[in-house]
Formats: structure tokens, sequence, C-alpha cells
């Protein structure tokens, strides 16, 4: 398994963080079902084959920017062009950066990451960027904090890649898998993946979705939805499943699987893809503004149930 320095354990469940790659989570198993829920790279040179399919990387700014520029109170803000293929900037680069551990006890740990003005891939605040997990009988509970500490209002949007063993149970069969999430409208994406403006009503794949008879297997899926709620991927055979939630302020969700059905991915995101370029106010597509000094609080929790 790739290099972690953080293990947890509480309420029936085993974690293994890594402080030096973004204070990623890379393997949480519930001992009692043995379930292996997240999916885990067997070693650097598995993980760099894709390094967004592995554990709950942070992404901020999630998804792509067209261009790497936008426009937020009066100013340009310009990002590095990290996918010359569509010509976007995308994910930001938290994944990839090493965290402080700030406090460590059995079951729980804080991780800090503190950026100057322009340190950050160019980004021109001053922040600082924490994540604390906390294991319980209730499962991974991820609670995040950022602080804007810069004079200026400082625009904020993020996400986590998480993504998810298929089958998480060992002897489990994908055939048996069905996936349950609440999804409300799609915003539709060129086949470069960039956003079109436009957002579909809920059709036969999402009646599925929202039905809990969608199978994550055999089929390649890449979508974004407006969503909030719980995630819910259950082995019919025995009953079993993971449940992922976000609080309210991640009012979308991003989908994305392969056919080989190895993976599957559930993104929370606090806005929608590009917000800066779709018509209308960012605001109105859940771009978050910190003023100097405040700080935010964000809350995720993966658990098993059964």
């Amino acid at each position: 398994m790739i290099a972690t320095d953080i293990h947890l354990l509480g309420g029936g469940y085993e974690a293994d963080i890594s402080s030096q790659k973004g204070g990623i989570c890379f393997r949480l198993v519930h001992m009692p079902t043995g379930a292996d829920l997240l999916r885990t790279p067997r070693d650097e040179e598995h993980w760099k084959e894709n390094v967004y399919l592995f554990g709950n990387p942070p992404l901020f700014p999630p998804n792509r920017i067209v261009g790497g520029t936008f426009d937020f109170n009066g100013n340009t803000y310009t990002l590095p062009l990290n996918e010359p293929a569509t010509g976007c900037h995308i994910h930001g680069a938290l994944w990839n950066l090493p965290f402080t551990v700030d406090s460590l006890e059995s079951n729980r740990v804080k991780l800090v990451y503190r950026a100057k003005a322009n340190e950050y891939i160019g980004f021109p605040h001053a922040f600082t960027f924490v994540r604390e997990y906390r294991l319980d009988a209730e499962g991974l509970t991820e609670t995040d904090t950022v602080t804007n500490d810069s004079s200026e209002p400082m625009p904020f949007m993020l996400a986590y890649h998480t993504t998810f063993n298929l089958p998480f149970l060992k002897g489990g069969r994908r055939e048996d898998l069905r996936f349950s999430l609440p999804v409300g409208r799609e915003e539709m994406r060129t086949e470069l993946f960039i956003p079109t403006g436009v957002f579909r009503a809920p059709e036969t794949r999402e009646r599925e979705m929202q039905n809990g008879a969608y199978v994550p297997f055999g089929k390649h899926l890449s979508a974004f939805y407006e969503c909030a709620g719980e995630m819910l991927l259950t082995d019919t055979a025995s009953g079993i499943s993971i449940s992922y939630v976000g609080d309210e302020q991640y009012p979308y969700r991003m989908l994305f699987q392969t056919s080989s059905g190895e993976f599957f991915v559930c993104e929370p995101q606090t806005c929608a893809i590009d917000c800066f370029h779709l018509e209308g106010n960012p605001l109105d597509y859940g771009l978050i503004v910190l003023n100097p000094a405040e700080v935010r609080e964000f809350k995720t929790r993966i658990s098993v149930k059964y």
C-alpha cells in the first residue's frame, strides 16, 4: 500500500491517512463486516496511474475552469492550465500537498495546511485549510474548516474525489451492487467535459438512482447533478451498504465510473462546475465567498449500514 503515516481506530473502523498527500484517507475498513470501503493504491506507481481515483482527495477548486481564469470582485484570477487537452485548470493542488499534524489521538486527527498569498497555484489569498477526522460508531466523520487569512473577500469552492471499492466486501459480486442517490437535474457537458449551461431533468438513469435500482457495473458513467442527500451503495446479497452524506453546503454530486467496475466515484461538491462561466450570478450556483478572517465549516460522513 502507498505510504501512510496516520492510523486511526475507533467504533469498529480503522483508517489509514497520509499527511503528506493532501491529508487523504487512503484506507477505511469496517471490521465487523470486513467492508473495505475506499479504493486503496497498491503502491506509489499504482497511485500515479490516476491520483484522483484513490481515497478522498480534496479538490480546491473542484473540476474544470475553462481557460484557467475567472473574474471575481473586480479582479481576474489566473490558475495554471494543468489539463492541456481541454485548456482548463482542473482540481487544484491540495490533494498533493503536505499537511501538518496539529493533534493526534487514537481515533482522531487534525491536519492543517496554510498558504500565503499567491503561494497556492497562484491564488492571491492567504488561507488556512484544516481536515479533521474522527472514527466512532457512526463511521468516519470529516469536519473541515477554511479560513480567509487575507484582507479581501475570497471565493471558495470545494469537493472530494471520493472513490469507493467495487465490490467492497470480500467475495462480493459487482452484479449484486445497487446505487442509490436522490439526484436532480444534470449539468450537461460537452465531449471535453465543459459545461454547456444547460441543466437536464431526470430521465431513466436518474430514476434508477432515485429508486436505488441503478447497477454501478458494466457501463461508463460521468455525470454531474444537482443533489443533496445520502448515497447508498448496497450489496444486495448481504444487505450491507456504504453510506456517504454531506451537509447542506454540498448541493451537487459528481458521479464517475468506468465499465471495468473496479470503483465508483461520488463527489460531494459545493458549486456547479465552472460556476463563474455559467449564465447568471455564480452565487446562484453555489459559490462561497469568505470575508476577511471568516471561518467556514464543512462536514461529511462515511459509514456502513447493515
